[in-house]
């Protein structure tokens, strides 16, 4: 009888602590609510990153072309430069040859 008792006991006293602690897990609405607020803010946020993204590599794609013209605009006046420094060259030395006569 002893047993049975000390069983009883035992079985409302772990039935006890089952109910208050899914009663303490259990939510409020207002943490829901919170919850689902964070949630919102989290994904706004990632979406203003995404598109922040997009705009960043379209904006690095556009700084590329522009160094690549840059570039190539470069070259072709260091061509150019060479080329006028050639033409230098060859007027002086028809100047030279023609003071030679």
């Amino acid at each position: 009888m002893n047993i049975r008792k000390n069983m009883c006991m035992l079985m409302g006293l772990v039935l006890s602590l089952v109910l208050a602690f899914s009663l303490m897990s259990c939510a409020t609405t207002e943490q829901i609510k919170m919850l689902e607020a964070q949630v919102q803010q989290a994904s706004k946020d990632a979406k203003d990153a995404k598109a922040m993204a997009q705009d960043s590599s379209q904006q690095a794609k556009q700084a590329d072309d522009a160094a690549m013209r840059a570039e190539n605009a470069a070259d072709a006046a260091a061509a150019s430069a060479q080329k006028a420094e050639d033409m230098a060259n060859k007027a002086e030395a028809i100047f030279n040859q023609q003071m030679k006569k």
